[in-house]
C-alpha cells in the first residue's frame, strides 16, 4: 500500500478540521437551554452541564460498570486530581456512586446511579436522532461515500498512531 501524499493529507486535515467543528454546533445547538420549556427528562441533563471530559467519563462508566480511579485516569488520559474532581462533582449531584473494593479497602471504585445511567441514555440517544436527522438530507451516494469512511476514522479514533 503506497504511502499518501502529504499535500492529500494536509488538504483532508485541513477540511476534517474545518467540518467536525461545525457538525458538532450543528447538534449542539439543538440541546433545550431553558429549564422552563424542556421535558422533564432534559433537567437532569441540564443540571448535569457536562463538559465533554465528562460526558466521556460517565460512557466509560456506562459501558464498563464500574471503574477505579486511577483506571479512570487513564482511560481518559488526565491526572488523577482531574478525576477526584469530577467524581466530587459528579457525586454530589447523584450522577455517580462510590464503591470500596470488598478484597481491599484503600481501592474505590465509581459506577453510575440510577440517575446517571438515565442521563447517559438519554444524551446517547439525543446525539443519535439528531445525527439520524442530519444524514437523512444526504443522498444515497452521499452515504456510500461516509459509510466507506467510517472505518478509517474509527481507526483514527481508537488506535494509538
Amino acid at each position: 500500500m503506497s504511502e499518501p501524499s502529504s499535500e492529500r493529507t494536509l488538504d483532508i486535515a485541513n477540511a476534517l478540521f474545518d467540518i467536525i467543528p461545525r457538525l458538532l454546533e450543528r447538534i449542539r445547538a439543538e440541546i433545550p437551554h431553558n429549564s422552563d420549556d424542556i421535558a422533564p427528562e432534559w433537567r437532569d441533563i441540564l443540571e448535569l452541564r457536562a463538559t465533554k471530559g465528562q460526558f466521556k467519563f460517565l460512557r466509560v462508566l456506562m459501558t464498563r460498570q464500574q471503574c477505579a480511579m486511577q483506571e479512570l485516569a487513564e482511560q481518559l488520559d488526565v491526572a488523577p486530581p482531574a478525576i477526584t474532581a469530577m467524581v466530587k462533582r459528579l457525586l454530589a449531584q447523584g450522577f455517580v456512586t462510590r464503591i470500596r473494593d470488598e478484597q481491599d479497602w484503600r481501592v474505590v471504585k465509581i459506577s453510575l446511579t440510577e440517575r446517571g445511567q438515565r442521563v447517559v441514555s438519554l444524551y446517547e440517544e439525543f446525539w443519535c436522532t439528531h445525527l439520524h436527522r442530519l444524514l437523512s438530507h444526504l443522498s444515497q451516494e452521499e452515504l456510500t461515500h461516509l459509510q466507506g469512511a467510517l472505518p478509517a476514522l474509527r481507526h483514527l479514533s481508537e488506535e494509538e498512531l
